[in-house]
C-alpha cells in the first residue's frame, strides 16, 4: 500500500497580517519512480489482456454473488492506458500509469444499497490510488457511497465517472456527486466538436472526450466500444499521466487545468468542452513556474456583460444554469434560453426566491419554505421548518435561517457535531460546510473543511457572508474583504479591498459590489467572469460557478461569464 500524507498548500486564510500560502505545493510520501495508480471499479478485468498485463497491479473483488466478465471493465481499463499512453507521447514521455482493478458486480449496488461499493472506493484510496475510474451510474444518490468519495477527495484522489448513454438531460450517479467529474462523448464535426447523440446532456457534465467507436482490448480480444463509460477511462489515463508529469502540483488543480483549456462546444451538456492535452500541458508548466493560474484576472478588455430582459423588480438568485425570481408573487426561472415557470405553478404567495445547483427553492408570505428539484440526500425536504428568513442551497444540503436567528440544515449536516449556531443574522453555504454570521460579528462555521474553506475563526465584525465549495468570504462593518480556502487563482487576494458592501463567491474567482456602485473582481477569469469596468451603478450581486449577475439602479440585471450548459 503506498501511503500519501498530502499537504495542500493551496490554501490561503486572509486576514490584517496579509500572510498566504504557495498556491501550488502538494508534498506526498510517494515514490515517483513508481506509477500514477488509476483505479478501475468496473466489472471482471482481463488482468492477463496483452494489452494491459504490464500495467496492472494486484487488485481486489467486492461482489455478492458472481462475477460480471462480459468484458467492459476490460475495455474500460484498456480507455485508459490508451489515453494516458497518448498523453505521454503528445507531451515526449513515458507512459506512467498502472490500474489497480477493483472488480464490482453493478446489481449488487441496488442488493446491498452501496455497500460493496463503498467497501471498493475505501479500499482504493487505502491503496494509494491517485485516480478513482467509476463508469457505471444509478438514477439515485447514496449517502453511504458519498461519504467514502469525500474520504478519498479530502486524501487528494481524483474521482472521474461516466455521464451516461441515455442522451438525456436527467443527472445520474456517481457522475452528478459534487466533487466527482463527468465525463461525456463528443464527435469530431467539420467545424470541431458536438457532443455525441447518446451522452447524456444534462448542467453536471465537466469534460467532453471521443467515446465513438472506439477499439478497445475485450475478454477475447479487442472490439469497437461506443459510450461515456470509455470516455470516463480516457480522461482517467490524460489525468493519470499528468499527475506523473507534475506531482508537485495538487490533482485537483491539475483537473481545473483541464477545465480552463478545454476547446469550447456549443449546446446542453457540453461542459467545459473537448480537453486540449497540449493546452493543459502548458498550463501546468505555467502553474508551476508562477505559482498561480494562467487564467488569473488579468488587466486586458474583457467583453460588455450580456444584458438580460427580464421584469425582476425583487431580488435575484443565481443557479448553475437557471435564474430565480419572484414576479407578481409567483417564482419565475430563467434557463438561458426561455423563461419556464411549469413545474413551480402551484407555489403561491412567494416572497423570495433560491435558485440551486440542481435545484429551485422559495419562502412564501407564511414565512414556509419549498424546494423543488434533484432531491440529493433528500435537500428539498424541509418539514417542520417554519418561521423561515432566509434559505441557502448547497449541492449537497439546505440550510435555513429563521426569524429568531437559528439556523436549519438537511441531512448531509445534521449529525455533524460543531458550532451551535444561534443568533444569527446571515447565512451561506458551500458543498460542504454553512458559514453563519452572528449578532456579535462571528463568522461560524459547521461542515467538512476539505479545503480551509471554514477557517473563518479570527474573523471579526463580520456583516455578510458568501460561500462556495472551496471558498468562504466576507465582509465586515468597515467594508473590509476576507476570503480564505484553496486559492489556486488567487481569490483569496481580497485584503486591499475597501468600502465592499456585498461579496459573491463563484468557483475560484470572488466579486465585489463597493459603496459607489462599481465591482470589482478577482481570481478565475474564466468566460471574462472577472472583466467588471463596465459596471456602474449597480446594487447587487449574486454569483454561481462560472457566472454573476448584477442589477443596477434601473433594475438593468447583466450577467457576466457564462452559465454552465
Amino acid at each position: 500500500m503506498i501511503i500519501k500524507n498530502f499537504l495542500i498548500a493551496t490554501i490561503c486564510l486572509m486576514v490584517s497580517s496579509n500572510i498566504q500560502t504557495s498556491p501550488i505545493t502538494v508534498e506526498k510520501s510517494i515514490d515517483h519512480t513508481e506509477d500514477t495508480i488509476v483505479a478501475v471499479i468496473d466489472s471482471k478485468i482481463n488482468t492477463e489482456h496483452e494489452n494491459i498485463t504490464n500495467d496492472c497491479l494486484d487488485g481486489k473483488s467486492f461482489i455478492i454473488d458472481e462475477s460480471n466478465t462480459e468484458g467492459h471493465g476490460t475495455a474500460v481499463a484498456g480507455a485508459v492506458i490508451k489515453y494516458s499512453t497518448i498523453a505521454a507521447k503528445t507531451l515526449g514521455k513515458e507512459n506512467k500509469v498502472s490500474i489497480l482493478p477493483i472488480e464490482i458486480n453493478v446489481t449488487d449496488i441496488q442488493r446491498d444499497y452501496g455497500d460493496l461499493l463503498s467497501q471498493s472506493i475505501q479500499y482504493a484510496v487505502d491503496e494509494g490510488a491517485d485516480v478513482i475510474n467509476m463508469s457505471f451510474s444509478s438514477a439515485v444518490a447514496n449517502i453511504n457511497v458519498y461519504e467514502k468519495i469525500r474520504y478519498g477527495i479530502e486524501n487528494g484522489v481524483v474521482f472521474v465517472s461516466a455521464a451516461g448513454n441515455s442522451g438525456l438531460d436527467s443527472y445520474s450517479f456517481p457522475a452528478a456527486y459534487e466533487g466527482v467529474i463527468s465525463v461525456g462523448s463528443c464527435t469530431s464535426i467539420n467545424d470541431g466538436y458536438a457532443r455525441s447523440s447518446f451522452s447524456n446532456c444534462n448542467d453536471d457534465v465537466d469534460l467532453l472526450i471521443d467515446g465513438e467507436k472506439m477499439i478497445l482490448p475485450d475478454n477475447r480480444g479487442y472490439s469497437e466500444k461506443t459510450g461515456t463509460s470509455y470516455s470516463s477511462g480516457a480522461i482517467s489515463g490524460i489525468i493519470g499521466e499528468l499527475i506523473s508529469i507534475y506531482p508537485e502540483i495538487n490533482p485537483e488543480h491539475i483537473v481545473y487545468a483541464l477545465f480552463d483549456t478545454a476547446i469550447s462546444v456549443e449546446g446542453k451538456g457540453t461542459g467545459y468542452g473537448v480537453v486540449d492535452i497540449i493546452k493543459a500541458n502548458n498550463y501546468l508548466k505555467e502553474l508551476y513556474e508562477t505559482g498561480i493560474s494562467p487564467i488569473t484576472k488579468k488587466d486586458f478588455n474583457g467583453k460588455e456583460s450580456d444584458k438580460l430582459l427580464l421584469p425582476v423588480l425583487n431580488k435575484v438568485s443565481a443557479g448553475r444554469s437557471h435564474i430565480a425570481y419572484v414576479e407578481n408573487e409567483n417564482i419565475k426561472v430563467y434557463d438561458k434560453t426561455n423563461l419556464n415557470s411549469t413545474s413551480l405553478n402551484s407555489w403561491k404567495n412567494v416572497i423570495k426566491a433560491y435558485a440551486g445547483r440542481d435545484n429551485t427553492a422559495a419562502i412564501n408570505s407564511n414565512n414556509v419554505p419549498m424546494a423543488t428539484g434533484y432531491n440529493v440526500f433528500n435537500k428539498n425536504i424541509l418539514r417542520g421548518w417554519i418561521d423561515i428568513n432566509e434559505l441557502s442551497l448547497a449541492s449537497n444540503f439546505t440550510a435555513g435561517l429563521t426569524y429568531g436567528g437559528n439556523v436549519y440544515v438537511t441531512d448531509y449536516l445534521k449529525t455533524i457535531e460543531g458550532n451551535d449556531l444561534t443568533d444569527v443574522i446571515q447565512i451561506s453555504t458551500g458543498a460542504h460546510h454553512v458559514a453563519a454570521v452572528t449578532k456579535t460579528g462571528k463568522l461560524l462555521t459547521k461542515g467538512y473543511n476539505l479545503y480551509n474553506q471554514m477557517d473563518t475563526d479570527e474573523w471579526k465584525n463580520i456583516i455578510y457572508s458568501s460561500s462556495n465549495t472551496r471558498n468562504t468570504a466576507a465582509i465586515d462593518v468597515n467594508g473590509n474583504a476576507y476570503a480564505t480556502g484553496d486559492n489556486l487563482y488567487g481569490q483569496c487576494n481580497v485584503s486591499k479591498w475597501k468600502d465592499i458592501v456585498s461579496i459573491v463567491v463563484g468557483d475560484g474567482f470572488i466579486i465585489g459590489l463597493k459603496k459607489d456602485g462599481t465591482v470589482t473582481a478577482t481570481g478565475r477569469n474564466i468566460y471574462d467572469v472577472c472583466k467588471t469596468d463596465d459596471l456602474k451603478n449597480i446594487k447587487f450581486i449574486d454569483a454561481s460557478e462560472t457566472y454573476f449577475i448584477a442589477i443596477d439602479n434601473q433594475n438593468n440585471i447583466f450577467i457576466k461569464g457564462r452559465m454552465k450548459q
